[in-house]
């Protein structure tokens, strides 16, 4: 059988972990040869790692998103090894939970550089490559926050609200160079960084708030993101996916 995604090159930022290493994976699995990036160089050699292990082609490279310049690397980077640069997914991100009178101007600041200033660095980055290759895909890492809010997460829902606006931005303007970019918000995953930074009883609430009654996988999150940059997505774009469990019906 065909693997969807024979012969694309792919940049995954917060590659080293939780949603990015599972989209990575998934890339590898369908054919793609897949550039991990990360701040977390030794997280990311891991990742990579497991997926050369199973005869995959994937490099680790250690990228602070907030920085042009390395992003201008990591394409450079990816192009070198592998002749283009096809698929692009912003996944990097953190959190500095803090209500809207509360959160500090400086938290407030870091939380929408990583995400949004991010995510605008890296569409720009990559887009001549992708360009040069006559067109690509682009999917930004939203979150149900983006549309619902959260509560004491003042910074985190504007960033990820902010992606959804910008997404669609792009994909308009893009469009004409056949750059499809699409947005995928995911619900509660059961990622690391969820384990180490959720209580148990914020986790249960929006369990029970949740119609399908558990947190997502990141592979889960993973197979969507596949399916938009694959051949049955070429008509899609602009769109912002829920992946959610149906928490913001």
């Amino acid at each position: 059988m065909a693997k969807e995604l024979a012969g694309q090159v792919a940049l995954v930022t917060g590659a080293a972990r939780g949603i990015g290493a599972a989209v990575a994976q998934e890339f590898a699995a369908q054919g793609a040869a897949v550039l991990l990036a990360d701040y977390d160089l030794a997280g990311a050699e891991q990742a990579a790692l497991a997926i050369e292990s199973t005869g995959g082609r994937a490099l680790a490279y250690e990228m602070d998103v907030r920085r042009p310049e390395q992003w201008r690397c990591a394409v450079e980077a990816a192009v070198e090894r592998w002749g283009g640069l096809n698929l692009l997914v912003n996944n990097a991100g953190f959190d500095r939970p803090g209500g809207v009178q509360k959160v500090s101007l400086d938290h407030w600041r870091q939380v929408l550089e990583v995400h949004l200033t991010a995510c605008l660095v890296g569409m720009q980055s990559v887009t001549p490559a992708m360009q040069e290759a006559g067109g690509g895909r682009i999917v930004n890492l939203s979150s149900v926050y983006a549309k619902i809010g959260g509560h004491g997460e003042a910074a985190y829902s504007a960033a990820k609200a902010g992606i959804v606006g910008l997404t669609k931005s792009a994909a308009r303007e893009l469009a004409r160079y056949n750059i499809l970019v699409n947005a995928v918000l995911p619900g509660l995953t059961d990622t690391p960084a969820i384990r180490q930074m959720m209580s148990d009883k914020i986790r249960d609430r929006i369990i029970a708030e949740t119609p399908l009654r558990r947190l997502g996988e990141p592979r889960e999150i993973a197979a969507v993101i596949v399916f938009l940059c694959g051949p049955g997505a070429s008509f899609v774009t602009g769109a912002a996916w829920e992946v959610s469990g149906g928490w913001n019906m």
